[in-house]
């Protein structure tokens, strides 16, 4: 017999959401209490527990509405969650609450929201959340970059990984403001930012915003790659294969992408993939070439649609 939604057994997930949304509405208020309980939905939801039935759809809609509670009663971190999550799961219309942060967006109203709980996180003293609104108000223009700004700016004080002035640097480039993106990024790399070294490499290569200088962008890559930068390993493989910058080797060059695969270089996976596939700088072997294969897969790349591209295959 088919049960029909109303007479079938409730899901083993409803107890927890109940439990959820009495805790929000619970006065006085356990913020910790709901945060925790919002985790727990989380984990869940990332275990895939709401596409195999488990966890109703509107645990989605519990999560946001529980992490929104615990933030607004002070916990920064519950800001920042719901931040992501508002750009990661199906939330739908996300919730509106009175904010002193409204951004002008492309329109989209899950960004708007998600960059006024990194603003939120950030006003609380968060870094994470000022990080975050500088990473996903990147593409934007005005006064989310100039907002972005203001926010790292008591952060740049006491930066000792110089994230806040990688970012800092970012965003003036952004903003069309070169001169500025290259000292930030400067001071950034002498703080140890391999990030900074990255984007300096990328600047001196190119010659934006720097006179063009193939030795210093050189320099910036290699010390970028010795703190096993994932794009910085990248490049510096791609350099041995083609010969661009560095000695021609494709052995060499097999070694750089595996350090940049194990830094979670999802390309460079592939790329080791067809290099076992041809025997080109390691030895032929169709089954250490599936295996990199799905490494890069399970990295998000779209390993079947780029080697079409090359005219290739897959091994059986």
């Amino acid at each position: 017999m088919t049960l029909t939604p109303a007479t079938a057994p409730s899901a083993p997930g409803d107890a927890l959401l109940a439990e959820t949304e009495r805790a929000a509405a619970a006065d006085p208020l356990d913020p910790a209490y709901v945060e925790g309980l919002c985790r727990e939905i989380d984990g869940r939801i990332v275990r895939g527990d709401v596409m195999i039935g488990i966890l109703p759809v509107r645990a989605y809609e519990v999560l946001v509405r529980g992490y929104l509670t615990a933030a607004r009663a002070g916990r920064s971190d519950a800001w920042v969650v719901l931040g992501r999550r508002l750009l990661s799961l199906p939330v739908g219309q996300p919730p509106a609450w009175p904010s002193p942060h409204p951004f002008p967006t492309s329109g989209n109203d899950v960004l708007d929201a998600a960059l006024r709980c990194f603003a939120e996180a950030a006003g609380h003293g968060n870094r994470e959340g000022a990080y975050l609104f500088a990473a996903v108000g990147r593409e934007a223009v005005g006064r989310v970059g100039r907002y972005a700004l203001t926010l790292l700016e008591p952060l740049r004080a006491d930066d000792p990984t110089g994230e806040a002035r990688y970012w800092s640097g970012i965003l003036h480039y952004l903003l069309g403001e070169g001169e500025a993106a290259v000292a930030y990024h400067q001071r950034a790399a002498e703080a140890g930012n391999a990030d900074a070294m990255f984007e300096l490499h990328v600047l001196h290569d190119t010659g934006d915003a720097v006179a063009r200088d193939e030795a210093v962008a050189r320099q910036w890559l290699l010390r970028a790659a010795d703190l096993e930068h994932p794009r910085a390993l990248y490049n510096v493989a791609a350099g041995h294969a083609s010969g661009r910058g560095f000695p021609r080797d494709e052995a060499v060059a097999a070694g750089w992408y595996e350090r940049a695969a194990n830094a979670g270089n999802a390309r460079a996976a592939a790329t080791l993939g067809v290099m076992c596939l041809l025997g080109s700088g390691v030895p032929t072997d169709t089954s250490r070439a599936a295996q990199w294969f799905d490494r890069a897969e399970e990295q998000g790349f779209d390993v079947d649609g780029w080697l079409e591209q090359l005219g290739m295959s897959r091994p059986s």
